[in-house]
């Protein structure tokens, strides 16, 4: 009861000057706070829909779910919710953190009541760290939703947490309906702590101490103070653990419920979850090896090689493969940050996690299978940036679907959110066909079919990104024209030379090969390096949506490769 009196005491204090600020219409909005160095791009329309003008939807970090009936919702950041029966059409449910959001705001109450408990965590830091008005956070991020069986109920966690700084705090939020209205029920983990003591420890500390957080409850003051979460001088050691960010919720092959989460900082995790409660099993951490009793088991390392990135996680059980896969996105999710998709997979719901090449996603290094970057098509009006922050789920049939949100070469931060179905490859990959999903469903090929000129990308297994737009065109994947000859020869191939800011600082001419066999399932061979992916039939992106044959694969040097048929 303490804690919860003094963070009121710190709310309080700010209430008459406590401004909130809405991003509408794209429009950036940014902190005069060194703190925060980066923009926050919101699309949500006075309305409070994320449809866009041309039909689709715009929501950050979607998370995707299927309701009992079958119609699919994607719930992302900043409140935002759509649904749709074919993951084709979709229609918006919620959008904007504000106190007209039905999907977490119930008639006569405010979105800060609602929340209060959650959002006192980041407002009591905003107050210590004299953040001004104008930039104050009321942000909601990357909420993910899972029905629990156990419970009967749908759990909404979300993502509360204060710009570039690992104050963070992970919560629940339940309903008996997945269009909500979904109740606060409690805080799950928090992030940002410290152990520093004395009566002005709150005003001349950048982060709370950790008595203010649910810590206290699950170990001892002795077991806090001696462990490793403060660095010298009593801070919190983000280099180290992570930042309560990104929940993504699930079920193992056996029904036990876990929850993977984490952004930069000290790396992605894995914590267990009691059913019964979808709150933290800490018995079960504190009595297995590999586990920190409050955090859980690290499953990634943020990496140098991508400038400590790594967040967005989820992980998707495949019964067909009888695989964990793990994703998670690279680098900045700006246009011109160079954000991808990275693929794991493992046995065992823990780990470890390895990619194509065998790396482990614990090596700090750059490793996972780069599903795609920064690329462009001749159907495209504009080539696409920045994908990232995705979802997996499977159809009644066993079809596979990634979510993801996208940006675009157009100067501007606007996103939108996509739906592309994958395919499983002969070596037990998920790979990503590269346009959205637009109902096609499985094709058989002749080699007459297949055989001809092709538009071919291959993504470079370096995150791209660069500081200026002018220089935009050398972080997009080149495009290549290349044919499939009947004889199993590629002509026309060339292997690029990438670096970060420049995917094509000098190329060769590659020794190929392609085949197939009557399951549509392909195999190519790129100066010795193996892919394997399969054919498919999809409709481009054009105006048209003219049909078109397209193959996608996996390569063991963790590059992977998409190519449209002219």
């Amino acid at each position: 009861m303490k804690k919860k009196k003094i963070i009121k005491l710190i709310i309080s204090a700010v209430a008459l000057t406590l401004a909130v600020v809405l991003i509408i219409n794209g429009i950036i909005i940014y902190s005069k706070d060194a703190k925060r160095v980066e923009a926050l791009i919101y699309s949500i329309d006075g309305s409070g829909s994320c449809e866009t003008a041309n039909g689709k939807i715009s929501i950050h970090d979607p998370s995707i779910v299927r309701a009992q009936d079958g119609t699919y919702y994607i719930f992302g950041s900043h409140g935002c919710a759509a649904k749709s029966t074919d993951l084709i059409n979709w229609t918006s449910v919620a959008c904007g953190v504000n106190d007209n959001n039905t999907l977490l705001v119930k008639s006569g109450s405010t979105i800060r009541e609602a929340f209060a408990d959650a959002f006192s965590w980041t407002d009591a830091f905003q107050t210590i760290n004299n953040y001004d008005t104008e930039s104050w956070q009321t942000n909601i991020w990357a909420a993910d939703v899972i029905y629990n069986e156990a419970m009967g109920k749908f759990c909404y966690y979300g993502s509360t947490s204060v710009w570039g700084q690992t104050a963070s705090v992970i919560w629940m939020a339940t309903s008996d309906s997945i269009d909500g209205t979904y109740e606060y029920s409690d805080c799950v983990i928090y992030s940002g702590f410290n152990k520093l003591t004395g009566d002005n420890s709150l005003i001349r500390t950048n982060s709370m101490h950790y008595s203010f957080s649910n810590l206290s409850d699950v170990l001892t003051k002795k077991e806090i103070q001696s462990s490793s979460y403060f660095g010298w001088n009593g801070e919190y050691d983000g280099g180290v653990y992570p930042n309560c960010i990104d929940p993504a919720v699930f079920y193992d092959a056996d029904g036990n419920m876990w929850m993977t989460y984490g952004s930069y900082f000290g790396g992605i995790y894995l914590i267990p979850l009691v059913e019964e409660t979808g709150l933290p099993d800490y018995e079960y951490m504190k009595n297995t090896d590999g586990y920190d009793s409050y955090f859980g088991k690290k499953i990634i390392m943020t990496t140098l090689d991508n400038e400590l990135s790594g967040e967005g996680p989820y992980i998707y059980y495949d019964s067909e493969t009888e695989y964990y896969y793990l994703f998670v996105s690279y680098c900045g999710l700006n246009s011109l940050g160079g954000y991808n998709i990275r693929e794991y997979r493992s046995k065992t719901v823990d780990g470890e996690y390895l990619d194509a090449a065998g790396n482990s996603a614990l090596d700090d290094m750059n490793t996972g299978v780069k599903l795609f970057g920064n690329y462009t098509f001749s159907c495209l009006e504009t080539a696409y940036l920045a994908a990232g922050h995705c979802s997996v789920i499977a159809s009644d049939s066993g079809d596979v679907f990634i979510a993801y949100h996208t940006r675009f070469n157009d100067g501007t931060e606007n996103y939108e959110t996509r739906i592309h179905k994958m395919v499983r490859t002969a070596d037990g990959w998920l790979s990503v066909l590269p346009f959205e999903y637009s109902g096609e469903s499985e094709a058989e090929f002749s080699a007459e079919d297949i055989c001809g000129e092709y538009e071919l990308v291959a993504h470079s297994t370096i995150s791209n990104g660069c500081s200026d737009w002018e220089a935009v065109d050398n972080i997009i994947s080149p495009l290549q024209n290349v044919t499939l000859n009947a004889d199993g020869s590629i002509t026309g191939l060339s292997v690029y030379e990438s670096t970060k800011e420049n995917t094509a600082v000098s190329c060769s001419e590659a020794k190929a090969s392609w085949s197939a066999d009557n399951t549509a399932c392909m195999t190519l061979t790129v100066n010795g390096v193996t892919y394997n992916g399969a054919f498919a039939a999809q409709r481009d992106e054009s105006d048209e949506q003219k049909e078109v044959i397209v193959f996608t694969a996996v390569g063991e040097n963790n590059e992977c490769i998409w190519a449209v048929k002219k």
